[in-house]
């Protein structure tokens, strides 16, 4: 019985500590721009870049943008929401965790 008890715990801690989107979205971003590109152009070459890193992501459209979700096994590890308003296209990156922050950020950076 005991058992089991520290078992149900163990894995509702586990899954507590899984993020999702809108956690890492409302971080403190990592990395934020604005670009004369269009969203879409933008978010096709921060993708293709991350790509060609071997960065595991997946693509989604979001109101008036695009966002790149990186996800691993404990849940979502990086966001960028890049978004066209009033003539604008701006971007920003938020992470959880920063172990790999400078490789995904400079991508986001040049494709500026």
């Amino acid at each position: 019985m005991k058992v089991r008890i520290v078992l149900s715990l163990t894995v509702l801690a586990a899954l507590s500590a899984c993020a999702n989107v809108k956690d890492v979205r409302d971080r403190d971003p990592v990395f934020y721009g604005a670009t004369q590109r269009s969203a879409e152009d933008y978010t096709q070459c921060v993708a293709d870049a991350w790509k060609a890193q071997g960065v595991n992501f997946k693509q989604r459209a979001v109101r008036n943008g695009f966002e790149l979700v990186q996800e691993d096994s404990l849940g979502v590890e990086a966001v960028l929401t890049t978004t066209h308003w009033k003539g604008k296209t701006e971007t920003r990156l938020s992470t959880r965790i920063a172990r790999r922050d400078q490789s995904i950020i400079e991508p986001a950076n040049l494709c500026l």
